[in-house]
């Protein structure tokens, strides 16, 4: 029971990071486009999505499912399972003609690039606080040498 209720807070907490970014990027393009409203489809669309990478994150992430697994493949299981996910959704609720070649491409090309800036940018976040803890650390360990 701890374990599922661990898993539903997990998840909970990365879907509404998750929800929060797709809200904030789309109100920047809604703008862009001179947009004055997001319908609610799209906004049940963005709720189910951040779900969905809720449960994908942890299932990734867990050392339940994937003992002795390097982050590079966590990463990999993520990234291609969400873009499964994403183009099942454009298919589904036609985000765009789905017959063009062009369209899926573009859809692809964008997918690449915001899946390697979010690895990126995570990706350094980590190091900037594991540089952080390990001066902590160490004024940690100089301070209690003197003692």
């Amino acid at each position: 029971m701890k374990t599922i209720i661990q898993s539903i807070t997990a998840i909970k907490a990365t879907a509404s990071l998750a929800f929060t970014a797709q809200i904030m990027i789309f109100t920047v393009v809604s703008m862009i486009f001179s947009r004055q409203s997001i319908p609610i489809g799209y906004i049940w669309q963005m709720m189910f999505l951040s779900l969905i990478y809720g449960a994908v994150q942890l299932l990734a992430f867990s050392e339940n499912y994937f003992k002795k697994m390097k982050t590079l493949g966590r990463i990999s299981i993520t990234g291609t399972t969400m873009f499964a996910v994403l183009a099942l959704f454009a298919f589904t609720f036609k985000w765009f003609p789905i017959y063009s070649l062009i369209n899926w491409l573009i859809f692809v090309g964008l997918y690449a690039v915001f899946f390697l800036v979010a690895v990126f940018a995570l990706r350094t976040a980590f190091r900037l606080s594991g540089i952080k803890y390990n001066q902590m650390l160490a004024a940690y360990k100089a301070g209690n040498d003197m003692g």
